[in-house]
Protein backbone atom coordinates (compact mmCIF):
# COMPACT_ATOMS: atom_id res chain seq x y z
CA UNK A 1 0.00 0.00 0.00
CA UNK A 2 1.67 3.18 -0.98
CA UNK A 3 1.63 5.98 2.10
CA UNK A 4 0.25 8.90 1.58
CA UNK A 5 2.91 12.13 1.11
CA UNK A 6 1.07 14.82 3.11
CA UNK A 7 -1.62 15.17 5.89
CA UNK A 8 -4.27 15.94 3.66
CA UNK A 9 -3.70 12.58 1.65
CA UNK A 10 -3.95 10.77 4.52
CA UNK A 11 -6.95 12.42 5.72
CA UNK A 12 -8.88 9.59 3.12
CA UNK A 13 -5.72 7.38 2.72
CA UNK A 14 -6.99 3.32 3.58
CA UNK A 15 -4.50 2.81 6.84
CA UNK A 16 -3.06 6.42 7.51
CA UNK A 17 -1.57 5.45 10.93
CA UNK A 18 1.52 4.56 9.64
CA UNK A 19 2.33 7.54 8.32
CA UNK A 20 1.44 9.34 11.19
CA UNK A 21 3.40 7.42 13.50
CA UNK A 22 6.13 8.74 11.53
CA UNK A 23 5.40 12.29 11.28
CA UNK A 24 4.95 11.88 15.18
CA UNK A 25 8.27 10.55 15.39
CA UNK A 26 10.33 13.68 13.95
CA UNK A 27 8.96 15.70 16.90
CA UNK A 28 7.96 19.53 16.64
CA UNK A 29 7.15 21.64 13.96
CA UNK A 30 8.50 20.26 10.86
CA UNK A 31 7.58 20.21 7.17
CA UNK A 32 7.62 17.34 4.50
CA UNK A 33 8.79 17.61 0.94
CA UNK A 34 6.43 19.15 -1.81
CA UNK A 35 3.80 20.90 1.02
CA UNK A 36 4.26 23.83 2.22
CA UNK A 37 2.53 23.93 5.71
CA UNK A 38 4.43 23.17 8.97
CA UNK A 39 3.30 20.17 10.72
CA UNK A 40 2.22 19.49 14.37
CA UNK A 41 2.16 15.51 14.80
CA UNK A 42 3.14 14.61 18.42
CA UNK A 43 0.57 15.39 21.44
CA UNK A 44 2.80 18.07 23.24
CA UNK A 45 3.67 19.87 19.99
CA UNK A 46 0.12 19.92 19.13
CA UNK A 47 -1.21 21.27 22.49
CA UNK A 48 2.02 24.06 21.76
CA UNK A 49 -0.01 25.18 18.87
CA UNK A 50 -3.24 25.15 19.56
CA UNK A 51 -2.95 26.94 22.71
CA UNK A 52 -0.61 29.64 21.54
CA UNK A 53 -1.55 33.36 21.64
CA UNK A 54 -0.09 34.36 18.09
CA UNK A 55 -1.10 30.79 16.34
CA UNK A 56 -4.65 32.11 14.51
CA UNK A 57 -7.66 30.42 13.02
CA UNK A 58 -7.72 32.21 9.77
CA UNK A 59 -4.82 34.76 7.75
CA UNK A 60 -4.39 37.62 8.34
CA UNK A 61 -4.97 38.69 5.17
CA UNK A 62 -7.87 36.67 4.14
CA UNK A 63 -10.60 36.50 7.06
CA UNK A 64 -12.79 34.48 4.28
CA UNK A 65 -11.44 32.42 2.17
CA UNK A 66 -11.09 34.43 -1.50
CA UNK A 67 -13.95 32.05 -3.28
CA UNK A 68 -16.66 33.19 -1.14
CA UNK A 69 -16.03 36.84 -0.48
CA UNK A 70 -19.41 38.51 -1.52
CA UNK A 71 -21.15 35.51 -1.30
CA UNK A 72 -23.74 34.10 1.23
CA UNK A 73 -21.51 31.26 2.44
CA UNK A 74 -18.81 33.64 2.73
CA UNK A 75 -20.94 35.70 5.15
CA UNK A 76 -22.03 32.85 7.23
CA UNK A 77 -18.41 31.58 7.70
CA UNK A 78 -17.20 35.42 8.30
CA UNK A 79 -19.85 35.56 11.35
CA UNK A 80 -18.61 32.42 12.69
CA UNK A 81 -16.83 32.00 16.32
CA UNK A 82 -14.67 29.58 15.45
CA UNK A 83 -13.65 31.34 12.53
CA UNK A 84 -12.41 34.44 14.27
CA UNK A 85 -10.33 35.36 17.03
CA UNK A 86 -11.17 38.30 19.90
CA UNK A 87 -13.64 40.79 18.88
CA UNK A 88 -16.97 40.33 20.03
CA UNK A 89 -16.90 36.61 19.31
CA UNK A 90 -16.10 35.23 22.82
CA UNK A 91 -19.13 36.75 24.34
CA UNK A 92 -21.11 34.21 21.39
CA UNK A 93 -19.10 31.17 21.86
CA UNK A 94 -19.41 31.92 26.25
CA UNK A 95 -23.24 31.13 24.97
CA UNK A 96 -22.71 28.07 23.35
CA UNK A 97 -20.54 26.77 25.62
CA UNK A 98 -23.26 27.54 28.38
CA UNK A 99 -26.52 26.66 26.24
CA UNK A 100 -25.33 23.30 24.48
CA UNK A 101 -24.86 21.32 27.86
CA UNK A 102 -27.98 22.49 29.34
CA UNK A 103 -29.25 20.84 26.24
CA UNK A 104 -27.78 17.83 26.32
CA UNK A 105 -30.72 15.72 27.94
CA UNK A 106 -32.81 17.24 24.92
CA UNK A 107 -30.63 15.97 22.32
CA UNK A 108 -30.15 12.57 24.00
CA UNK A 109 -34.20 12.33 23.43
CA UNK A 110 -34.58 14.00 20.02
CA UNK A 111 -31.56 11.95 19.00
CA UNK A 112 -33.00 8.61 19.98
CA UNK A 113 -36.47 9.84 18.11
CA UNK A 114 -34.61 10.89 14.37
CA UNK A 115 -32.15 7.27 14.99
CA UNK A 116 -35.80 5.52 15.34
CA UNK A 117 -36.77 6.45 12.35
CA UNK A 118 -33.09 7.06 9.75
CA UNK A 119 -32.11 3.98 10.95
CA UNK A 120 -35.24 1.74 11.43
CA UNK A 121 -34.32 -0.37 8.66
CA UNK A 122 -30.69 -0.04 8.46
CA UNK A 123 -28.89 -0.99 5.34
CA UNK A 124 -24.76 -0.18 4.65
CA UNK A 125 -25.68 1.16 1.90
CA UNK A 126 -28.03 3.94 3.17
CA UNK A 127 -25.76 4.19 6.54
CA UNK A 128 -23.27 7.14 5.00
CA UNK A 129 -26.84 9.29 4.20
CA UNK A 130 -28.49 8.46 6.90
CA UNK A 131 -24.86 9.21 9.07
CA UNK A 132 -24.79 12.96 7.60
CA UNK A 133 -29.02 13.57 8.11
CA UNK A 134 -29.15 12.74 11.81
CA UNK A 135 -27.25 15.90 13.09
CA UNK A 136 -29.24 18.29 10.65
CA UNK A 137 -32.46 16.42 11.93
CA UNK A 138 -31.41 16.54 15.53
CA UNK A 139 -30.43 20.13 15.68
CA UNK A 140 -32.55 21.50 13.35
CA UNK A 141 -35.68 20.54 14.83
CA UNK A 142 -34.40 21.80 18.45
CA UNK A 143 -34.16 24.75 16.83
CA UNK A 144 -37.66 24.69 15.29
CA UNK A 145 -37.09 24.16 11.47
CA UNK A 146 -40.35 22.32 10.38
CA UNK A 147 -40.15 18.87 9.84
CA UNK A 148 -40.93 19.28 6.25
CA UNK A 149 -37.98 21.54 5.86
CA UNK A 150 -35.73 19.10 6.93
CA UNK A 151 -34.50 17.19 3.75
CA UNK A 152 -33.80 20.59 2.24
CA UNK A 153 -31.86 21.96 5.26
CA UNK A 154 -29.17 18.45 5.04
CA UNK A 155 -29.18 19.67 1.01
CA UNK A 156 -28.53 23.19 2.32
CA UNK A 157 -25.47 22.11 4.63
CA UNK A 158 -24.02 20.11 2.51
CA UNK A 159 -23.72 22.97 -0.49
CA UNK A 160 -22.64 24.97 2.46
CA UNK A 161 -19.75 22.64 3.01
CA UNK A 162 -18.68 22.29 -0.07
CA UNK A 163 -18.80 25.52 -1.18
CA UNK A 164 -16.00 25.64 1.90
CA UNK A 165 -14.05 23.16 0.54
CA UNK A 166 -14.13 24.34 -3.21
CA UNK A 167 -15.07 27.37 -5.33
CA UNK A 168 -17.27 25.80 -7.88
CA UNK A 169 -20.05 25.23 -5.56
CA UNK A 170 -22.95 27.16 -5.23
CA UNK A 171 -22.95 28.74 -1.50
CA UNK A 172 -27.03 29.97 -1.56
CA UNK A 173 -27.47 27.35 1.17
CA UNK A 174 -26.52 28.99 3.66
CA UNK A 175 -28.54 31.89 3.24
CA UNK A 176 -31.53 29.22 3.43
CA UNK A 177 -30.12 27.97 6.53
CA UNK A 178 -29.42 31.46 7.72
CA UNK A 179 -33.87 32.79 7.04
CA UNK A 180 -34.75 29.56 8.57
CA UNK A 181 -32.83 30.01 11.77
CA UNK A 182 -33.71 33.87 11.60
CA UNK A 183 -37.28 33.10 11.61
CA UNK A 184 -36.51 30.27 14.70
CA UNK A 185 -35.29 32.93 16.60
CA UNK A 186 -38.12 35.03 15.70
CA UNK A 187 -41.05 32.60 16.37
CA UNK A 188 -43.24 32.45 19.35
CA UNK A 189 -42.56 30.58 21.52
CA UNK A 190 -39.40 29.75 20.63
CA UNK A 191 -38.17 26.23 21.23
CA UNK A 192 -36.41 26.03 24.79
CA UNK A 193 -33.14 25.35 22.66
CA UNK A 194 -33.42 28.68 20.61
CA UNK A 195 -34.57 30.14 24.04
CA UNK A 196 -31.14 29.34 25.24
CA UNK A 197 -29.48 31.03 22.45
CA UNK A 198 -31.22 34.08 22.54
CA UNK A 199 -30.51 34.64 26.52
CA UNK A 200 -26.99 34.71 25.69
CA UNK A 201 -24.29 37.06 25.37
CA UNK A 202 -23.07 38.66 21.92
CA UNK A 203 -25.26 40.17 18.94
CA UNK A 204 -28.15 38.57 17.58
CA UNK A 205 -26.46 39.29 13.93
CA UNK A 206 -24.25 36.76 15.54
CA UNK A 207 -25.68 34.59 17.40
CA UNK A 208 -27.86 33.54 14.30
CA UNK A 209 -24.84 32.34 12.07
CA UNK A 210 -23.19 30.72 15.42
CA UNK A 211 -26.43 28.42 15.24
CA UNK A 212 -26.38 27.92 12.03
CA UNK A 213 -22.77 26.60 12.35
CA UNK A 214 -23.93 23.92 14.97
CA UNK A 215 -25.51 22.44 11.88
CA UNK A 216 -22.31 22.89 9.33
CA UNK A 217 -19.80 21.94 12.44
CA UNK A 218 -22.00 18.97 13.58
CA UNK A 219 -22.50 17.72 9.95
CA UNK A 220 -19.43 15.48 8.90
CA UNK A 221 -18.04 15.49 12.72
CA UNK A 222 -21.03 13.66 13.75
CA UNK A 223 -21.23 11.51 10.70
CA UNK A 224 -17.57 10.56 11.18
CA UNK A 225 -18.13 9.47 14.38
CA UNK A 226 -20.68 7.25 13.53
CA UNK A 227 -18.64 5.71 10.65
CA UNK A 228 -15.46 5.64 13.41
CA UNK A 229 -17.74 3.56 15.68
CA UNK A 230 -19.41 0.72 13.48
CA UNK A 231 -16.20 0.62 11.64
CA UNK A 232 -14.45 0.00 15.42
CA UNK A 233 -17.37 -2.58 16.34
CA UNK A 234 -17.00 -4.30 13.35
CA UNK A 235 -13.25 -5.02 13.15
CA UNK A 236 -13.30 -5.86 16.90
CA UNK A 237 -16.53 -8.40 17.21
CA UNK A 238 -15.28 -8.71 20.38
CA UNK A 239 -16.54 -5.64 21.42
CA UNK A 240 -20.30 -6.86 21.09
CA UNK A 241 -19.28 -9.27 24.08
CA UNK A 242 -17.94 -6.60 26.44
CA UNK A 243 -20.52 -4.71 25.52
CA UNK A 244 -23.25 -7.79 26.28
CA UNK A 245 -21.40 -8.94 29.31
CA UNK A 246 -21.61 -5.07 31.03
CA UNK A 247 -17.84 -4.61 31.04
CA UNK A 248 -18.78 -0.93 29.06
CA UNK A 249 -21.25 1.00 27.77
CA UNK A 250 -22.06 2.15 24.12
CA UNK A 251 -20.95 5.83 25.45
CA UNK A 252 -17.13 3.93 26.35
CA UNK A 253 -17.07 3.14 22.73
CA UNK A 254 -17.78 6.15 20.87
CA UNK A 255 -15.70 7.91 23.42
CA UNK A 256 -12.51 5.99 22.10
CA UNK A 257 -14.01 5.74 18.98
CA UNK A 258 -13.38 9.76 19.19
CA UNK A 259 -9.64 8.82 19.58
CA UNK A 260 -9.09 5.98 18.12
CA UNK A 261 -10.93 6.69 14.82
CA UNK A 262 -10.89 10.38 14.77
CA UNK A 263 -13.53 11.86 12.99
CA UNK A 264 -11.76 15.06 12.28
CA UNK A 265 -8.18 14.68 11.70
CA UNK A 266 -6.89 18.09 10.85
CA UNK A 267 -7.05 21.26 11.41
CA UNK A 268 -5.13 24.57 10.28
CA UNK A 269 -3.58 27.82 12.40
CA UNK A 270 -1.97 30.91 11.12
CA UNK A 271 1.34 33.28 12.07
CA UNK A 272 0.13 37.40 12.21
CA UNK A 273 3.37 37.76 12.81
CA UNK A 274 6.93 36.73 13.27
CA UNK A 275 6.64 34.10 16.46
CA UNK A 276 8.34 31.76 18.23
CA UNK A 277 5.82 28.42 18.65
CA UNK A 278 6.45 25.15 19.74
CA UNK A 279 10.39 26.68 19.82
CA UNK A 280 10.13 27.05 16.31
CA UNK A 281 10.61 30.51 15.03
CA UNK A 282 8.00 30.98 12.63
CA UNK A 283 7.79 34.03 9.87
CA UNK A 284 4.44 36.21 9.18
CA UNK A 285 1.43 34.42 7.01
CA UNK A 286 3.45 31.06 8.06
CA UNK A 287 0.48 27.78 8.18
CA UNK A 288 0.31 25.23 10.48
CA UNK A 289 -1.71 21.78 9.93
CA UNK A 290 -2.36 20.50 13.08
CA UNK A 291 -2.52 16.76 13.16
CA UNK A 292 -5.05 15.54 15.71
CA UNK A 293 -5.56 12.02 14.32
CA UNK A 294 -2.15 11.71 14.67
CA UNK A 295 -1.57 13.14 18.75
CA UNK A 296 -4.86 10.83 19.70
CA UNK A 297 -2.30 7.91 19.13
CA UNK A 298 0.79 9.35 20.68
CA UNK A 299 2.01 6.50 23.50
CA UNK A 300 3.20 9.38 25.52
CA UNK A 301 -0.39 10.67 25.86
CA UNK A 302 -2.39 7.24 25.51
CA UNK A 303 -0.32 4.20 26.17
CA UNK A 304 -1.06 1.26 23.88
CA UNK A 305 -2.41 3.87 21.49
CA UNK A 306 -3.12 1.57 18.62
CA UNK A 307 -5.67 -0.88 20.96
CA UNK A 308 -8.97 -0.15 20.92
CA UNK A 309 -9.57 0.12 24.47
CA UNK A 310 -13.12 1.61 25.71
CA UNK A 311 -12.29 2.11 29.77
CA UNK A 312 -9.12 3.43 28.81
CA UNK A 313 -7.77 5.20 32.06
CA UNK A 314 -6.73 8.68 31.63
CA UNK A 315 -7.87 9.17 27.70
CA UNK A 316 -6.08 12.22 26.22
CA UNK A 317 -8.27 13.15 23.26
CA UNK A 318 -7.44 15.66 21.00
CA UNK A 319 -10.22 15.41 18.47
CA UNK A 320 -12.25 18.13 19.06
CA UNK A 321 -9.24 20.41 19.82
CA UNK A 322 -8.21 22.55 22.55
CA UNK A 323 -7.45 26.16 24.31
CA UNK A 324 -9.89 29.32 22.91
CA UNK A 325 -10.95 27.04 19.90
CA UNK A 326 -11.91 23.82 21.37
CA UNK A 327 -15.27 23.05 19.64
CA UNK A 328 -18.31 23.80 22.22
CA UNK A 329 -19.92 20.67 21.12
CA UNK A 330 -18.26 17.70 21.68
CA UNK A 331 -21.55 16.21 24.06
CA UNK A 332 -23.88 16.36 21.40
CA UNK A 333 -21.84 14.87 18.43
CA UNK A 334 -21.50 11.84 21.03
CA UNK A 335 -25.21 11.94 22.11
CA UNK A 336 -26.16 11.76 18.47
CA UNK A 337 -23.90 9.02 17.30
CA UNK A 338 -24.34 6.72 20.59
CA UNK A 339 -28.06 6.82 19.45
CA UNK A 340 -27.61 6.04 15.77
CA UNK A 341 -24.80 3.23 16.82
CA UNK A 342 -27.24 1.85 19.54
CA UNK A 343 -30.17 1.68 17.23
CA UNK A 344 -28.13 0.08 14.44
CA UNK A 345 -26.40 -2.39 16.45
CA UNK A 346 -29.93 -3.63 18.10
CA UNK A 347 -31.27 -4.12 14.37
CA UNK A 348 -28.51 -6.96 14.25
CA UNK A 349 -27.45 -5.49 10.79
CA UNK A 350 -24.48 -7.76 9.24
CA UNK A 351 -21.67 -4.58 9.83
CA UNK A 352 -18.66 -7.31 8.64
CA UNK A 353 -17.97 -5.52 5.41
CA UNK A 354 -17.07 -2.40 7.06
CA UNK A 355 -14.33 -4.29 8.62
CA UNK A 356 -12.79 -4.32 5.19
CA UNK A 357 -12.07 -1.82 2.44
CA UNK A 358 -14.50 1.19 2.25
CA UNK A 359 -14.65 4.78 0.89
CA UNK A 360 -14.48 7.99 2.59
CA UNK A 361 -15.61 11.33 1.75
CA UNK A 362 -13.25 13.59 -0.28
CA UNK A 363 -12.23 15.62 2.64
CA UNK A 364 -8.78 17.42 3.61
CA UNK A 365 -9.83 17.87 7.41
CA UNK A 366 -12.40 15.35 8.22
CA UNK A 367 -12.86 11.18 7.71
CA UNK A 368 -16.38 9.95 6.90
CA UNK A 369 -17.33 6.90 5.74
CA UNK A 370 -18.14 7.13 1.99
CA UNK A 371 -19.29 3.94 1.04
CA UNK A 372 -18.23 0.37 0.51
Amino acid sequence: MTPPTDPYQAVTHPDPYPYYAELRARGGLHRVPGFEPWIAADAATVRAVLTNEHCKVRPRAEPVPPHLVGTAAGALFGRLVRMNDGGPFPAVKQTLSRALPEALREVEAESRRWAERLFAKPSLSRLPDAALQLPVFVLGSLLGFPEDTLEASVRDVEAYVRSVAGPKVNSEGAAKLNERVAACFQATPRTPFTARLMEGHGAEDLRIPNAVGLLTQAYEATAGLLGATLRAVARMPSLRDQLARGECTLDDVVQEAVRYGSPVQNTRRFTHARALVAGQELEAGATVVVVLAAANRDPLENPQPDAFLPRRVGRQTFTFGLGAHACPGPLLATAMATAAAERVLSSGLDLAPLSGSVTWRASTNTRVLGGL
